[in-house]
């Protein structure tokens, strides 16, 4: 049981890795997409005019530590 819980959970830390990467890289490649710009501004601040690195750096850190549901629901804006 306790090897099925342990493989569960990395399997659900690599997902959430790899959900965190496509939204950086989206945002990266698109910073002037309005999805980018929904993303920023629903994880960092509501009144975000624009994209730029220094915000895409932020949201590295915030997803890095954002619910793994949040983290889901920016994937499905970018994804």
């Amino acid at each position: 049981m306790r090897i099925g819980t342990a493989l569960a959970t990395i399997r659900h830390n690599m997902e959430r890795s790899q959900q965190v990467q496509r939204i950086l890289d989206f945002i990266s490649s698109h910073p002037e997409s309005y999805a980018s710009l929904a993303v920023c501004r629903r994880a960092l601040d509501p009144g975000l005019p624009q994209v730029d690195r220094n915000i895409i750096d932020e949201l590295a850190d915030y997803l890095h530590q954002a619910p793994s549901e949040e983290i889901a629901a920016y994937y499905s804006i970018v994804g």
